[in-house]
């Protein structure tokens, strides 16, 4: 059986605390013919237990860390065994520094490894203050913690106000067994009245303790009253405690993931911290290394189970408390703390199935989310770094990371759980999804954009996409970083934009259209009128003088709809001077070649497509979708004349995005669109762990508006379109 780690702590200094640990560690070390080993968990370094228990030269943590150095400390627990004199009663004394700066040479792994070797051989009793770090991580690693008060209201208000945050930081309140020391001191709470008080904590009192009049002698004296005086009454209740520790039975303890749960920084004193739940009561979001911590928690095979039963006690309460769920997201942070509080309490009554604070922290982080957010998935829109969601099924949840396909662990409880998180994103938006409209397109708050689809259409079940965009768009020092471009090609697109040259982006899907779209309009001038047109609404332009405009779906009875061709229509009798498309899908694009056509150079628009001569196909054909009665002469006249630059994006096999093509339209030859490459990539091969290699460059001869930045006082270098070729020979 492993051994015990029992804290003994309370709400203030002086109630007695450590007069219970050093007795009962004497009569439970004799009861039970085992040895126990006192921790005082103390940051002022102060000595008493020692001299208690008649001990000299009792070395610290820091002392035998200097001794035996951190790797045998943590490792070799019969190293340990003989380093820590024991008294005559078999409780020995282990203080962690006997100088408070020595504190600033541990921390919390140091802590637990020493704890994990020295609990295979003794039980251990920690003796702590009321400091927040240690306490709190004492509470982390031990089996029972007894709480000794006083029966004054100082004493039980500092008590209710620990234990609101003990409640907040998922502690089970099975863990922690109330002591009443010392009650029946002249201006004490009567014990009706404390019984009442830890009543409405859910706490039963397990032990009142009465005054002793030897009790502050035998501490000037270094005696312990169990030695002195063992039939006291004193003692005589302290044997309900120590009967408590005797039934224990304690759990095998993961120290390596208690160990992972604290952090440590040097400082002007020592600060150990428990692990931060989801939404702690500063209403932080968790960090990555958190959200990894609490995925690693081990899960009992009733969880779910647990979970449906809680989720229906929590709506419950929510009805009856008529607690509404808001999309302010200020207001929605009050529901949450209020909706963990419910939980909390909730499973505080769950004695059938008991949950490790670890585990209840993870818990209520994953309830939370499918009560007010969306369920599995908000672990995922947490991390920046993943770039698509993908729901296939309730057990095939995919992620982008990188340019790269990654199926994940999370799991949806059924198809119905992947609805539900489907209809939580539409309904704010004023959407529906059902057998009536089964295909919906719609845009979170943060500009994320959801496609769902969900039977009869999609036959193998609801699925779900979510396209996730930067809070902070690249800019184009971002994109030279990642290897996405070339200094010179960036500037040539910058030149382009401030000559009002329009400019179409092709590329696949996920290639980063819109990302570079963002990084175009960023050089437009801030004295321009600018508006953009979306069909789901993306763009994150810095301008000020900047109109959004987004189209809208058909109603249930399919009206009202409004298409970005009316939009591009629209757009043209509101004064821009820049129109950007942000996807030309369909027949609008015959309005924006006429816009570009009739003085509104410059625009900006994104198209589907995987070369540059697809591009002006696509084009052609989605203007004949427009229905005009168009020779296709005229069309392709209209089309060299109005588009000036292509610029094409390509995803490659290891993720990256790169821009593998700048290229010219030139004019028109009968029937033939001309085009001319300024800028290209050259792929030269992949490694062996699939990067793809390979360099950026010019082609050799300079755009044919080459002249027109002269005309308009840009000195742009005719070296910029040179190969490096060309420039080693005008070297010679």
């Amino acid at each position: 059986m492993p051994n015990k780690i029992i804290t003994f702590t309370g709400p203030k200094e002086g109630v007695g605390k450590t007069a219970i640990t050093i007795n009962t560690a004497i009569a439970y070390a004799h009861l039970e013919n085992r040895n126990v080993i006192i921790i005082p968990m103390d940051h002022l370094s102060r000595y008493e237990h020692d001299k208690m228990l008649g001990l000299s030269n009792v070395p610290s943590v820091v002392d035998i860390l200097r001794i035996l150095g951190r790797e045998s400390i943590t490792s070799a627990g019969m190293l340990l065994k003989g380093k820590i004199p024991f008294s005559n009663w078999g409780v020995g004394v282990l203080p962690l520094a006997k100088k408070r700066q020595d504190l600033l040479k541990l921390s919390p792994d140091i802590i637990n490894g020493l704890l994990s070797k020295l609990s295979q051989n003794f039980d251990i009793f920690i003796d702590v203050d009321p400091y927040y770090p240690m306490q709190f991580f004492s509470f982390d690693i031990s089996d029972l913690v007894f709480w000794v008060t006083n029966a004054n209201a100082n004493s039980l208000n500092a008590t209710a106000n620990m234990f609101r945050d003990i409640n907040e930081m998922h502690f089970p309140l099975s863990r922690f067994e109330m002591i009443v020391n010392l009650y029946d001191m002249p201006g004490s709470l009567s014990p009706k009245d404390v019984e009442k008080f830890f009543k409405q904590m859910g706490k039963d009192v397990l032990a009142f303790m009465p005054w002793e009049d030897e009790l502050p002698a035998m501490f000037n004296q270094n005696k312990v009253l169990i030695a002195e005086n063992p039939n006291s009454q004193w003692i005589k209740i302290l044997k309900i405690i120590i009967s408590k520790i005797i039934e224990l039975q304690p759990v095998e303890k993961s120290w390596a993931s208690l160990s992972s749960q604290a952090e440590f920084s040097h400082g002007s004193d020592l600060l150990w911290k428990p692990l931060e739940r989801s939404g702690d009561i500063f209403g932080s979001s968790p960090t990555q290394t958190q959200v990894k911590q609490q995925s690693q928690v081990a899960l009992p095979e009733w969880w779910e189970e647990l979970k449906m039963k809680v989720h229906k006690d929590v709506v419950t309460v929510l009805e009856t408390e008529r607690i509404k769920i808001s999309d302010d997201p200020t207001q929605n942070q009050e529901v949450r703390k209020k909706v963990d509080s419910i939980i909390n309490s909730l499973l505080q009554k769950e004695t059938q199935h008991p949950l490790t604070r670890e585990q209840r922290s993870r818990f209520i982080s994953e309830l939370i989310d499918e009560i007010l957010g969306l369920g599995p998935l908000e672990e995922l829109m947490r991390d920046s770094s993943v770039t698509e969601i993908m729901v296939n099924s309730p057990d095939k949840v995919y992620i982008e990371k990188s340019g790269k396909l990654i199926k994940t662990k999370y799991r949806f409880r059924d198809e119905e759980q992947i609805i539900q998180v489907i209809k939580r994103i539409v309904a704010p938006l004023g959407r529906r999804i059902d057998e009536s409209v089964p295909l919906v397109d719609a845009r979170l708050k943060d500009g994320s954009r959801v496609n769902a689809i969900i039977p009869p259409l999609a036959v193998s079940g609801p699925t779900l996409t979510i396209r996730r965009f930067s809070s902070k768009p690249f800019t184009d020092k971002d994109l030279i970083s990642k290897g996405s471009i070339s200094a010179d090609m960036v500037e040539f697109i910058k030149l382009c934009v401030l000559l009002r040259k329009d400019i179409i982006i092709a590329g696949g899907t996920g290639t980063g259209k819109t990302t570079f779209l963002n990084m175009c309009s960023s050089y437009i001038p801030e004295d321009e009128r600018i508006i953009t047109v979306e069909d789901t609404a993306e763009l994150k332009l810095q301008q000020d003088h900047w109109v959004r405009l987004e189209s809208r779906p058909p109603n249930i009875e399919g009206k009202g709809e409004v298409t970005i061709r009316d939009l591009v229509k629209n757009c043209l009798r509101m004064r821009p001077d820049r129109i950007v498309v942000g996807e030309v899908r369909g027949a609008e694009a015959l309005d924006m070649l006429q816009a570009m056509n009739t003085g509104h150079e410059g625009s900006l628009a994104t198209i589907h497509a995987n070369s540059p001569r697809d591009a002006l196909t696509r084009l052609e054909a989605m203007c004949l979708m427009a229905g005009a009665d168009l020779p296709i002469w005229a069309l392709r006249e209209m089309i060299s004349s109005a588009v000036h630059m292509i610029v094409q994006l390509t995803r490659f096999s290891d993720g990256t995005r790169k821009v593998t093509s700048i290229t010219e339209i030139t004019g028109r030859d009968e029937n033939k669109i001309l085009t001319h490459e300024i800028f290209k990539y050259v792929q030269t091969g992949v490694d062996e762990n699939g990067k793809v290699h390979g360099y950026f460059t010019a082609t050799g001869e300079p755009p044919k508006f080459y002249p027109d930045f002269k005309t308009h006082g840009m000195d742009v270098p005719i070296e910029m379109f040179w190969t490096e070729e060309q420039k080693k020979q005008r070297m010679k």
